[in-house]
Protein backbone atom coordinates (compact mmCIF):
# COMPACT_ATOMS: atom_id res chain seq x y z
CA UNK A 1 0.00 0.00 0.00
CA UNK A 2 2.67 2.51 0.76
CA UNK A 3 3.99 2.32 -3.03
CA UNK A 4 1.05 3.75 -3.99
CA UNK A 5 1.36 7.14 -1.81
CA UNK A 6 2.41 9.79 -3.56
CA UNK A 7 6.20 10.99 -2.54
CA UNK A 8 6.47 14.16 -0.57
CA UNK A 9 8.69 16.99 -1.52
CA UNK A 10 11.57 18.02 0.46
CA UNK A 11 11.29 22.11 0.09
CA UNK A 12 8.43 24.49 0.09
CA UNK A 13 6.55 25.24 -3.02
CA UNK A 14 5.22 28.54 -3.29
CA UNK A 15 1.81 29.23 -3.29
CA UNK A 16 -0.07 31.34 -5.60
CA UNK A 17 -3.87 32.75 -4.31
CA UNK A 18 -6.03 34.06 -6.91
CA UNK A 19 -9.37 35.44 -6.04
CA UNK A 20 -12.19 36.76 -8.01
CA UNK A 21 -12.25 40.23 -8.80
CA UNK A 22 -15.15 42.17 -10.99
CA UNK A 23 -12.96 43.25 -13.51
CA UNK A 24 -12.63 40.35 -15.82
CA UNK A 25 -9.64 38.54 -13.74
CA UNK A 26 -7.38 41.56 -14.12
CA UNK A 27 -5.13 42.51 -11.17
CA UNK A 28 -4.16 46.14 -10.41
CA UNK A 29 -1.16 45.93 -11.92
CA UNK A 30 -2.20 44.76 -14.96
CA UNK A 31 -4.91 47.89 -15.14
CA UNK A 32 -2.55 50.18 -14.63
CA UNK A 33 0.11 49.26 -17.16
CA UNK A 34 -3.06 49.61 -19.59
CA UNK A 35 -3.88 53.27 -18.44
CA UNK A 36 -0.22 53.89 -18.91
CA UNK A 37 -0.64 52.79 -22.47
CA UNK A 38 -3.38 54.31 -23.29
CA UNK A 39 -2.09 58.05 -21.75
CA UNK A 40 1.48 57.40 -23.94
CA UNK A 41 -1.00 56.79 -27.09
CA UNK A 42 -2.92 60.02 -26.25
CA UNK A 43 0.50 61.81 -25.97
CA UNK A 44 1.69 60.61 -29.48
CA UNK A 45 -1.45 61.56 -30.98
CA UNK A 46 -1.29 64.85 -29.20
CA UNK A 47 2.02 65.65 -30.18
CA UNK A 48 1.32 64.42 -34.21
CA UNK A 49 -1.52 66.45 -34.67
CA UNK A 50 -1.44 69.79 -32.58
CA UNK A 51 0.78 72.73 -33.36
CA UNK A 52 3.18 74.19 -31.77
CA UNK A 53 2.60 76.08 -28.93
CA UNK A 54 3.29 79.59 -28.49
CA UNK A 55 7.08 80.02 -26.99
CA UNK A 56 6.71 82.64 -24.55
CA UNK A 57 9.90 85.34 -24.59
CA UNK A 58 10.58 88.20 -22.50
CA UNK A 59 9.98 91.61 -24.53
CA UNK A 60 10.56 93.71 -21.84
CA UNK A 61 9.73 96.69 -24.91
CA UNK A 62 6.54 95.02 -25.86
CA UNK A 63 5.14 92.88 -28.98
CA UNK A 64 4.90 94.23 -32.71
CA UNK A 65 2.72 91.99 -35.38
CA UNK A 66 1.71 89.88 -32.26
CA UNK A 67 4.79 87.77 -31.97
CA UNK A 68 8.00 89.67 -32.13
CA UNK A 69 10.04 91.63 -29.19
CA UNK A 70 9.58 95.48 -30.02
CA UNK A 71 13.51 96.67 -30.30
CA UNK A 72 15.01 98.38 -27.74
CA UNK A 73 13.75 102.34 -28.42
CA UNK A 74 16.70 104.52 -29.34
CA UNK A 75 17.55 107.63 -27.46
CA UNK A 76 20.69 109.47 -26.56
CA UNK A 77 21.44 107.49 -23.65
CA UNK A 78 21.53 103.52 -24.87
CA UNK A 79 22.41 104.23 -28.54
CA UNK A 80 25.56 105.88 -30.26
CA UNK A 81 23.36 105.63 -33.87
CA UNK A 82 21.43 108.27 -32.54
CA UNK A 83 23.90 111.23 -32.81
CA UNK A 84 24.07 110.39 -36.26
CA UNK A 85 20.29 109.78 -36.67
CA UNK A 86 19.59 113.41 -35.41
CA UNK A 87 22.37 115.03 -37.24
CA UNK A 88 20.87 113.24 -40.64
CA UNK A 89 17.73 114.74 -39.93
CA UNK A 90 18.78 117.87 -38.83
CA UNK A 91 20.93 118.65 -42.02
CA UNK A 92 17.28 117.30 -43.77
CA UNK A 93 15.78 119.84 -42.08
CA UNK A 94 17.75 122.89 -42.54
CA UNK A 95 17.17 122.05 -46.18
CA UNK A 96 13.76 123.08 -45.81
CA UNK A 97 14.89 127.46 -45.78
CA UNK A 98 15.66 127.12 -49.26
CA UNK A 99 12.13 125.75 -50.42
CA UNK A 100 9.94 128.55 -51.66
CA UNK A 101 6.90 128.21 -49.11
CA UNK A 102 5.40 128.59 -46.04
CA UNK A 103 7.76 125.07 -44.92
CA UNK A 104 10.97 127.58 -45.66
CA UNK A 105 10.59 128.70 -41.27
CA UNK A 106 10.33 125.34 -40.26
CA UNK A 107 14.03 124.78 -39.47
CA UNK A 108 13.58 127.51 -37.27
CA UNK A 109 10.25 126.61 -35.24
CA UNK A 110 11.59 123.01 -34.87
CA UNK A 111 12.88 121.15 -31.65
CA UNK A 112 14.87 119.09 -33.25
CA UNK A 113 16.68 118.57 -29.65
CA UNK A 114 13.39 116.78 -28.80
CA UNK A 115 12.95 114.54 -31.69
CA UNK A 116 12.01 110.60 -30.70
CA UNK A 117 14.17 107.90 -32.81
CA UNK A 118 12.70 104.46 -33.58
CA UNK A 119 14.10 101.91 -36.22
CA UNK A 120 11.74 100.07 -37.98
CA UNK A 121 13.55 96.31 -38.40
CA UNK A 122 10.92 95.10 -40.88
CA UNK A 123 11.45 97.90 -43.31
CA UNK A 124 15.16 98.61 -42.33
CA UNK A 125 14.21 102.37 -41.93
CA UNK A 126 14.73 104.59 -39.23
CA UNK A 127 11.58 107.20 -38.35
CA UNK A 128 12.33 110.34 -37.38
CA UNK A 129 9.73 112.27 -35.25
CA UNK A 130 10.37 116.50 -34.85
CA UNK A 131 8.04 118.13 -32.83
CA UNK A 132 7.79 122.08 -33.97
CA UNK A 133 6.50 125.28 -32.53
CA UNK A 134 3.25 126.57 -35.21
CA UNK A 135 3.92 130.77 -34.48
CA UNK A 136 0.69 131.52 -36.71
CA UNK A 137 -1.37 129.32 -34.42
CA UNK A 138 -0.74 130.22 -30.44
CA UNK A 139 2.56 128.53 -30.40
CA UNK A 140 1.12 125.16 -30.76
CA UNK A 141 3.12 122.19 -30.90
CA UNK A 142 2.78 119.58 -33.88
CA UNK A 143 4.90 117.26 -35.30
CA UNK A 144 6.94 116.91 -38.54
CA UNK A 145 8.41 113.17 -39.13
CA UNK A 146 11.05 111.75 -41.15
CA UNK A 147 11.36 108.16 -42.65
CA UNK A 148 15.49 107.74 -43.40
CA UNK A 149 16.22 104.66 -45.47
CA UNK A 150 19.45 102.59 -43.48
CA UNK A 151 22.08 104.89 -44.84
CA UNK A 152 20.48 108.05 -43.52
CA UNK A 153 18.89 109.62 -46.57
CA UNK A 154 15.38 110.45 -46.73
CA UNK A 155 12.80 108.77 -48.12
CA UNK A 156 9.96 110.26 -46.98
CA UNK A 157 8.16 113.36 -45.24
CA UNK A 158 5.31 113.90 -43.35
CA UNK A 159 3.81 116.54 -41.62
CA UNK A 160 0.89 117.37 -38.88
CA UNK A 161 -0.97 120.45 -38.79
CA UNK A 162 -4.19 122.49 -37.63
CA UNK A 163 -7.77 120.15 -37.74
CA UNK A 164 -10.42 121.75 -39.97
CA UNK A 165 -12.37 124.41 -37.89
CA UNK A 166 -15.43 123.02 -39.20
CA UNK A 167 -16.36 120.77 -41.87
CA UNK A 168 -17.61 122.45 -44.98
CA UNK A 169 -19.98 119.70 -46.93
CA UNK A 170 -17.26 119.27 -49.75
CA UNK A 171 -15.94 115.70 -50.60
CA UNK A 172 -12.76 114.64 -52.40
CA UNK A 173 -13.70 112.02 -55.21
CA UNK A 174 -10.72 112.09 -56.89
CA UNK A 175 -7.07 112.68 -56.97
CA UNK A 176 -7.18 116.79 -57.32
CA UNK A 177 -11.12 117.18 -57.46
CA UNK A 178 -13.20 118.17 -54.66
CA UNK A 179 -16.84 117.81 -55.23
CA UNK A 180 -18.66 121.61 -53.85
CA UNK A 181 -21.41 120.42 -51.10
CA UNK A 182 -24.73 121.82 -52.79
CA UNK A 183 -23.48 123.03 -56.40
CA UNK A 184 -24.78 120.98 -59.53
CA UNK A 185 -23.02 120.80 -63.02
CA UNK A 186 -23.86 122.80 -65.07
CA UNK A 187 -24.63 120.51 -68.27
CA UNK A 188 -23.82 116.87 -69.35
CA UNK A 189 -22.44 117.86 -72.94
CA UNK A 190 -19.49 119.68 -73.84
CA UNK A 191 -18.02 122.05 -74.10
CA UNK A 192 -17.82 122.02 -70.31
CA UNK A 193 -17.27 125.33 -67.91
CA UNK A 194 -13.99 125.72 -66.33
CA UNK A 195 -13.65 128.95 -64.66
CA UNK A 196 -10.26 130.54 -63.55
CA UNK A 197 -9.80 131.95 -60.62
CA UNK A 198 -6.82 134.46 -59.36
CA UNK A 199 -5.56 137.67 -57.94
CA UNK A 200 -3.85 139.48 -60.60
CA UNK A 201 -0.84 140.17 -57.71
CA UNK A 202 -0.79 136.54 -56.53
CA UNK A 203 3.04 135.38 -56.89
CA UNK A 204 3.98 133.46 -59.78
CA UNK A 205 1.06 135.46 -61.74
CA UNK A 206 1.83 135.10 -65.29
CA UNK A 207 2.60 131.45 -65.03
CA UNK A 208 -0.32 130.39 -63.06
CA UNK A 209 -2.37 132.15 -66.08
CA UNK A 210 0.01 131.45 -68.94
CA UNK A 211 -0.66 127.68 -67.57
CA UNK A 212 -4.68 128.33 -68.00
CA UNK A 213 -4.33 129.47 -71.93
CA UNK A 214 -2.33 126.56 -72.55
CA UNK A 215 -4.97 124.51 -70.96
CA UNK A 216 -7.71 125.86 -72.85
CA UNK A 217 -5.74 125.67 -76.05
CA UNK A 218 -4.71 121.23 -75.19
CA UNK A 219 -8.53 120.98 -74.79
CA UNK A 220 -9.69 123.06 -77.82
CA UNK A 221 -13.64 122.37 -77.99
CA UNK A 222 -14.12 120.69 -75.43
CA UNK A 223 -14.04 123.30 -72.62
CA UNK A 224 -14.94 126.95 -72.33
CA UNK A 225 -12.46 128.62 -70.36
CA UNK A 226 -12.89 132.23 -68.53
CA UNK A 227 -10.90 133.96 -66.82
CA UNK A 228 -11.68 135.80 -62.88
CA UNK A 229 -9.49 138.51 -61.84
CA UNK A 230 -10.32 138.83 -58.05
CA UNK A 231 -8.73 141.55 -55.14
CA UNK A 232 -7.63 139.30 -52.80
CA UNK A 233 -5.14 139.64 -49.71
CA UNK A 234 -2.55 140.28 -52.10
CA UNK A 235 -4.02 142.47 -53.80
CA UNK A 236 -5.70 144.67 -50.53
CA UNK A 237 -2.19 145.02 -48.98
CA UNK A 238 -0.90 147.26 -51.63
CA UNK A 239 -4.47 149.29 -51.36
CA UNK A 240 -2.10 151.76 -48.63
CA UNK A 241 0.50 152.56 -51.07
CA UNK A 242 -1.30 152.54 -54.57
CA UNK A 243 -4.38 153.24 -53.73
CA UNK A 244 -7.33 150.97 -54.56
CA UNK A 245 -8.45 152.52 -57.92
CA UNK A 246 -4.75 152.11 -59.22
CA UNK A 247 -4.29 148.99 -57.39
CA UNK A 248 -7.08 147.26 -59.39
CA UNK A 249 -6.59 149.11 -63.02
CA UNK A 250 -5.01 145.74 -63.71
CA UNK A 251 -7.59 144.10 -63.12
CA UNK A 252 -9.67 145.80 -65.40
CA UNK A 253 -7.00 145.43 -68.71
CA UNK A 254 -6.78 141.57 -67.72
CA UNK A 255 -10.41 140.89 -67.84
CA UNK A 256 -11.28 142.77 -71.50
CA UNK A 257 -7.98 141.31 -72.29
CA UNK A 258 -9.08 137.87 -71.80
CA UNK A 259 -12.49 137.97 -74.07
CA UNK A 260 -10.22 138.52 -77.06
CA UNK A 261 -8.32 135.27 -78.90
CA UNK A 262 -4.50 137.49 -78.25
CA UNK A 263 -5.25 137.09 -74.80
CA UNK A 264 -1.73 135.21 -74.90
CA UNK A 265 -0.20 137.68 -76.55
CA UNK A 266 -0.74 140.53 -74.00
CA UNK A 267 0.20 138.29 -71.05
CA UNK A 268 3.77 137.80 -72.78
CA UNK A 269 3.88 141.85 -73.19
CA UNK A 270 2.76 142.12 -69.58
CA UNK A 271 5.33 139.54 -68.14
CA UNK A 272 7.86 142.09 -69.73
CA UNK A 273 7.71 144.63 -67.10
CA UNK A 274 5.29 142.92 -64.05
CA UNK A 275 6.52 142.81 -61.20
CA UNK A 276 3.59 142.37 -58.40
CA UNK A 277 3.19 145.72 -58.93
CA UNK A 278 -0.13 148.32 -60.29
CA UNK A 279 1.22 149.41 -63.54
CA UNK A 280 0.72 152.85 -65.17
CA UNK A 281 -2.43 153.28 -67.68
CA UNK A 282 -0.52 154.35 -70.21
CA UNK A 283 2.00 151.27 -70.30
CA UNK A 284 -1.07 148.92 -69.64
CA UNK A 285 -2.20 150.35 -73.43
CA UNK A 286 0.62 150.55 -75.22
CA UNK A 287 0.71 146.57 -74.22
CA UNK A 288 -2.87 146.66 -75.70
CA UNK A 289 -1.85 147.86 -78.78
CA UNK A 290 1.47 145.72 -79.03
CA UNK A 291 -0.62 142.45 -78.33
CA UNK A 292 -3.08 143.48 -81.43
CA UNK A 293 -5.82 143.39 -80.24
CA UNK A 294 -9.51 144.96 -81.41
CA UNK A 295 -9.40 148.38 -79.55
CA UNK A 296 -12.69 148.84 -80.50
CA UNK A 297 -13.93 146.18 -78.50
CA UNK A 298 -11.56 146.45 -75.70
CA UNK A 299 -12.48 150.21 -75.16
CA UNK A 300 -16.24 148.72 -74.97
CA UNK A 301 -15.49 146.16 -72.56
CA UNK A 302 -13.52 148.58 -70.72
CA UNK A 303 -16.20 150.72 -69.78
CA UNK A 304 -17.80 147.95 -68.40
CA UNK A 305 -15.01 146.33 -66.70
CA UNK A 306 -15.70 147.37 -63.02
CA UNK A 307 -19.39 145.30 -63.11
CA UNK A 308 -17.74 142.58 -64.39
CA UNK A 309 -15.48 142.49 -62.00
CA UNK A 310 -18.11 142.67 -59.41
CA UNK A 311 -19.71 139.68 -61.09
CA UNK A 312 -16.82 137.53 -60.92
CA UNK A 313 -16.63 138.36 -57.26
CA UNK A 314 -19.68 137.27 -56.47
CA UNK A 315 -19.12 134.18 -58.65
CA UNK A 316 -16.09 133.32 -56.48
CA UNK A 317 -18.36 134.38 -53.01
CA UNK A 318 -21.00 132.04 -54.33
CA UNK A 319 -18.51 128.73 -54.57
CA UNK A 320 -16.62 130.28 -51.56
CA UNK A 321 -13.29 130.68 -52.61
CA UNK A 322 -10.99 131.37 -50.44
CA UNK A 323 -7.33 130.36 -51.74
CA UNK A 324 -5.97 131.58 -55.09
CA UNK A 325 -5.50 130.89 -57.47
CA UNK A 326 -8.13 128.06 -58.27
CA UNK A 327 -10.64 126.39 -60.60
CA UNK A 328 -14.14 125.84 -60.61
CA UNK A 329 -15.20 123.02 -63.26
CA UNK A 330 -18.58 122.70 -64.71
CA UNK A 331 -19.76 124.33 -61.87
CA UNK A 332 -19.18 121.44 -59.51
CA UNK A 333 -15.94 120.58 -59.38
CA UNK A 334 -12.53 122.46 -57.61
CA UNK A 335 -9.24 122.10 -57.87
CA UNK A 336 -5.95 123.59 -57.87
CA UNK A 337 -3.28 124.97 -60.80
CA UNK A 338 -1.07 121.78 -60.24
CA UNK A 339 -3.80 119.53 -60.37
CA UNK A 340 -6.37 121.02 -62.98
CA UNK A 341 -5.56 117.90 -65.83
CA UNK A 342 -6.69 115.60 -63.29
CA UNK A 343 -10.20 117.65 -62.08
CA UNK A 344 -10.82 118.64 -65.92
CA UNK A 345 -10.44 114.74 -67.12
CA UNK A 346 -12.42 113.64 -64.27
CA UNK A 347 -15.10 115.69 -65.58
CA UNK A 348 -15.16 114.50 -68.86
CA UNK A 349 -15.74 111.11 -68.34
CA UNK A 350 -18.24 111.25 -66.15
CA UNK A 351 -20.07 113.14 -68.54
CA UNK A 352 -19.06 110.78 -70.83
CA UNK A 353 -20.56 107.82 -69.26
Amino acid sequence: MEKNKPKQKNGKEPVFIVKGTRMGGLDYLHIALIALVIILIAFSFELAVFKKGVILENCPYGIINNSTCAPQPINSSNASSYANVIDAAGKILASYSSVNTSLSILPYISLINDSKVSYMPSLKEWEVVVPYKDILDENKTFNLSFILFNNLTLDNSFISTLKPAKYTGNKVVSLGVVSLSGKYLCNYTTPIPVDFMIDPYTPGFINYTYNAINISKSYGAKLNMSYNFLFSGYSTSLYRNYGVSATQRLGDYLVCASKQPRFKQFISNLSIIYNNKPIENSTLYQMVLGSGLNTTKFNQCMTNASVILDNQARFAAFYNITSLPSYVIDCKYQTIPQTANYAINYTLNKISK
